[in-house]
């Protein structure tokens, strides 16, 4: 069955106590934060400070997803508040192998991402190395774009690697995510479906909303 990240990015952080339990009453597998610099993509995203205070009250797998320069002078400090698994983006270093290495003698699961325009293959090379390969379906920074359908081939081609090499990789889709485009992103590779806009904003509810995406 694919599994279920909830991003926060446009959730009322303010209001965690109300929306966590309701996460884990619809039994997502993981959420996903979004941390941004402003430089790297024009937003600020989620504030790091939410991560530790939340650690605390689940025991809901986290993941940090750094859309930021530099992310290798980050990665001590994401690793000791509390997440499982670090992305970063292909686009923002220039040693990718060096950057995986560093997530994972910091004890945490590492990550590979490319934002809309970038070819999957540049992250191809990368696949045996890390336990995540991270498409987006939209341009990386704002939630509630429209799903760009370039994404599939993508997955798809990040997919067959895995398949004809044996790989453990996990495919997730980031961006534009909601009941539609969800069971399309499936059929073409996706074993994880991140969604923000269509959780939160659901007129039934966030439980009803993450039981429609699991019938992708």
């Amino acid at each position: 069955m694919v599994k279920i990240a909830a991003s926060v990015l446009n959730a009322d952080l303010t209001k965690w106590e109300q929306w966590l339990p309701e996460l884990e009453k619809a039994r997502v597998d993981r959420i996903q934060f979004d941390i941004m610099d402003n430089k790297y993509v024009p937003n600020t995203g989620v504030d790091k400070k939410i991560i530790s205070e939340l650690r605390p009250h689940t025991k809901l797998f986290f993941e940090s997803h750094l859309m930021v320069e530099k992310p290798e002078e980050h990665i001590r400090e994401f690793s000791k508040i509390g997440n499982q698994l670090i992305i970063f983006h292909i686009e923002t270093t220039p040693d990718p192998l060096k950057l995986i290495k560093k997530i994972k003698n910091a004890g945490c699961r590492a990550g590979i991402a490319i934002n809309n325009k970038t070819p999957a293959q540049k992250i191809g090379p990368y696949l045996s190395k890390v336990d995540l390969a991270l498409v987006m379906g939209v341009d990386a920074g704002f939630g509630g774009q429209e799903f760009n359908p370039y994404a599939l081939g993508k997955m798809k081609y990040l997919k067959d690697i895995i398949y004809d090499d044996g790989l453990e990789c996990l495919v997730e889709i980031d961006g534009g995510i909601n009941a539609q485009t969800a069971k399309t992103a499936v059929e073409n590779g996706a074993d994880i479906l991140v969604s923000g806009t269509f959780i939160f904003d659901h007129p039934k509810g966030i439980v009803q909303a993450v039981k429609e995406l699991k019938k992708a």
